[in-house]
């Protein structure tokens, strides 16, 4: 069983100075255990969280002799006449600490997740299913204008959701995934009305985005804050729920609109998001140590000027430019060379569903061997298998199914695990920030990266006819290209800070 101890004394005559910090003097004891890492994380974090300028003298001591003996303790915080502080009795504050419990609610709170990302990400990782329908049947020859819809869909939850992320850290996410459950139903429905693109863009793109930004920053930030030792595994269980939406999605997603055409297909899954939301938004809690909100600091504008947070968004963009590309075009691609609508819906299926293993995978591996190295691989892996085995697919659907489950397995494990790299490298007390930030930035690429390729394409031929082969070449070099970019930072983030750490690092 842990034990742990904290006493904290808060001068009643240093209240004063709150609005000017001073970094707390922190002492860690660490009794010799074969778990000290596990130590050495609960204190950073501590460290991390709870920077108080007011504390005149602080003691922590921790112990714990596995794993799974992390329990929700509070750590207890008081004075005593015999504590050799300084401080008179009468005059100090009680402070109340509360260790991660690595468990317990925190597995309701990942299920709420998986839940929200089932829908609300499942719908949109299936967008290429509507891509191919509008091109083909509501809007023929419109590629380049319809390809805008998912993408604005991304690009303004991921941008939009970093300014968001400063309200949900304020005002709770549960308040904030209800009111996006309301965007993004309110978006599909929308969009069954649509009779021209830019409808389109005002209700499956902006509209959808927008409510998906309200609840996307809260959904990645939450597990990390209830887990130390599983943090991986936890953050990728809530985020693979995507990948199975995205599976289940796309399938139903083409029954739908064979069965009662694309408007009233639309109209059903925006029932569908909307009460999957509700349910996720009335279970999901924040975590804090202390039981309090967490508000904005200038401490979490001082974090994003690190060189190790620089460096690493640096390598989020250029990965996003190409990483959701595949997902957008290979519907197409597959129509184009010879396949069935049914065939390009089942390779979305297939990759959905290995981005959902690739998730869940690249959580618990990224705990054992290194978060930053497991970031590292997935997405040098991805740019090779898209230069590699999509650039000589062919029209071979054999060659395509194996290029997508490499790439759901490797490209899952990317989006997965930025949450958890965030809290090992910065700790915790401004994750939902920070996921904000970093998200935002992935969202730059995301909204871009499909247009770009896109046009590529239109520039080359566009997809069918003798220049079919060559026009995809170019996309997918610029897919493929843009990735390989970004491992190279991401490689240059690892020769810097390491990577695989045990204690976040929060100086």
């Amino acid at each position: 069983m842990t034990t742990g101890r904290i006493s904290v004394y808060e001068s009643k005559e240093q209240e004063a100075a709150a609005e000017d910090p001073a970094p707390m003097q922190i002492s860690t004891q660490r009794p010799s255990s074969p778990s000290h890492d596990i130590d050495e994380k609960v204190a950073a974090d501590i460290h991390s969280d709870h920077r108080s300028p007011s504390l005149s003298s602080t003691s922590i001591s921790v112990s714990s002799t596995t794993v799974e003996a992390i329990q929700p303790e509070i750590m207890t915080a008081g004075g005593s006449d015999d504590d050799d502080t300084g401080v008179s009795p009468g005059s100090i504050k009680p402070v109340i600490f509360q260790a991660p419990p690595d468990g317990g609610y925190g597995w309701v709170v990942v299920g709420a997740c998986f839940l929200n990302n089932f829908s609300m990400l499942g719908i949109m990782f299936s967008w290429g299913i509507f891509q191919q329908l509008y091109t083909t049947e509501v809007f023929p020859g419109q590629v380049s204008a319809v390809s805008w819809i998912g993408t604005l869909a991304f690009g303004c939850m991921y941008i939009i959701g970093g300014m968001f992320s400063l309200f949900a850290a304020r005002i709770g996410y549960r308040k904030m995934i209800l009111t996006g459950s309301i965007f993004v139903a309110g978006g599909c429905i929308a969009a069954s009305f649509a009779t021209q693109v830019w409808h389109l863009y005002l209700s499956q793109g902006i509209l959808y985005g927008i409510g998906a930004a309200m609840a996307n920053p809260c959904i990645l930030a939450a597990p990390p804050q209830w887990f130390v030792a599983r943090r991986g595994m936890a953050s990728g269980i809530g985020i693979s729920g995507s990948g199975i939406g995205g599976l289940v999605f796309s399938v139903l997603t083409q029954k739908l609109n064979a069965s009662i055409g694309h408007r009233w297909c639309l109209r059903v899954l925006g029932i569908i998001v909307w009460c999957s939301m509700v349910i996720s938004g009335m279970l999901i809690r924040q975590f804090s140590t202390t039981g309090q909100h967490v508000n904005v600091s200038r401490k979490d504008f001082d974090i994003m000027k690190q060189p190790a947070f620089l460096i690493m968004i640096s390598g989020v963009l250029l990965t996003s430019f190409g990483y959701f590309s595949p997902l957008n075009l290979l519907p197409s691609y597959a129509v184009d060379h010879s396949l069935s609508q049914s065939q390009g819906a089942m390779l979305n299926s297939f990759l959905n569903g290995a981005s959902f293993f690739g998730r869940f995978v690249g959580g618990v591996f990224g705990d054992r061997f290194g978060l930053i190295n497991l970031t590292l691989l997935c997405v040098f892996a991805s740019s090779l298998t898209t230069l590699v085995i999509w650039m000589m697919a062919n029209s071979s659907l054999a060659v395509l199914l194996v290029y997508v489950t490499l790439y759901g397995l490797m490209g899952g494990g990317f989006i997965s695990l930025l949450a958890p790299v965030l809290a090992e490298q910065f700790g915790t007390s401004s994750l939902t920030i920070l996921v904000g930030v970093t998200f935002g930035v992935n969202g730059i690429g995301s909204l871009l990266g499909t247009p770009i390729a896109a046009a590529i394409l239109a520039n080359l031929g566009g997809g069918t006819g003798p220049g079919a082969l060559h026009a995809y070449r170019g996309a997918i070099g610029f897919i493929g290209g843009i990735m390989a970019a970004g491992s190279m930072v991401f490689f240059y983030m690892k020769h810097k800070v390491g990577g695989k750490r045990t204690v976040a690092d929060t100086t």
